[in-house]
């Protein structure tokens, strides 16, 4: 059985397997496929936000769940001391195998490394996991950082989702925490909760952390880039 469904995907996308398609089932609709050449972007096809975090990033950077490494490879590129961190052993592979300069097998949760920016995107903010969960995740990054780091990642506010679609569950007690499940080649993988926070709520999680935030940009999908010191 195939456990790292995500990464397998990845791998057999940069192996020129470009017919096998990536499926997330969720808990309020229909499964969606999930385009695996989105993992492989260069800057020019960033979105406004993405490039908007790119800018940001200074000093030592690590990229946490890095997955193919394209943020990494843009970063490299500006002369940027950028490492990824995955803890998908495949894509690992796949980052190695594109030439990323520093690459870390390990759950950042235990790494012990010290960085100046964190950057998360791609709702960087879901690998929490729930609402609950985001204290911990901060603690997590300020183990990480230097002093004055920075932490840049985005999110969104998927309340639309449920004001378009009265008859969905919404889930008890946020409404962002939702839960998905990777399908590939007939294998399914397990369920993983996924956060994503609005940008008031994590503001004050925040805040209850000690810690600042920034919105440094917003879009009309009510996706935003935020700055956490």
């Amino acid at each position: 059985m195939v456990r790292d469904i995500h990464g397998q995907a990845i791998l057999d996308y940069y192996n020129h397997d470009r017919q096998s398609k990536l499926f997330i089932n969720n808990k309020y609709g229909e499964p969606e496929e999930m385009p695996l050449d989105v993992y492989f972007r260069t800057e020019d096809s960033f979105t406004e936000i993405e490039k908007t975090a790119i800018s940001l990033c200074t000093g030592k950077i690590l990229d946490i769940g890095a997955a193919a490494g394209d943020k990494v490879m843009a970063l490299q590129k500006l002369g940027k001391d950028v490492s990824a961190i995955e803890s998908s052993k495949r894509c690992v592979d796949v980052l190695n195998a594109q030439g990323i300069s520093m690459v870390i097998l390990e759950d950042y949760k235990v790494h012990d490394g010290k960085y100046d920016t964190l950057l998360l995107l791609m709702n960087g903010i879901g690998i929490a996991g729930t609402l609950n969960e985001i204290p911990e995740f901060l603690n997590s990054c300020k183990r990480l950082l230097n002093p004055g780091g920075q932490i840049i990642l985005d999110s969104s506010d998927i309340k639309y989702l449920y004001e378009d679609n009265p008859d969905i569950e919404v889930p008890y007690p946020y409404y962002g925490d939702i839960q998905y499940q990777y399908e590939y080649k007939g294998h399914k993988g397990e369920w993983f909760d996924w956060v994503y926070a609005d940008r008031d709520m994590l503001g004050q999680i925040v805040a209850d952390a000690d810690m600042n935030m920034e919105i440094i940009t917003e879009d009309e999908f009510d996706q935003y880039l935020a700055k956490i010191w």
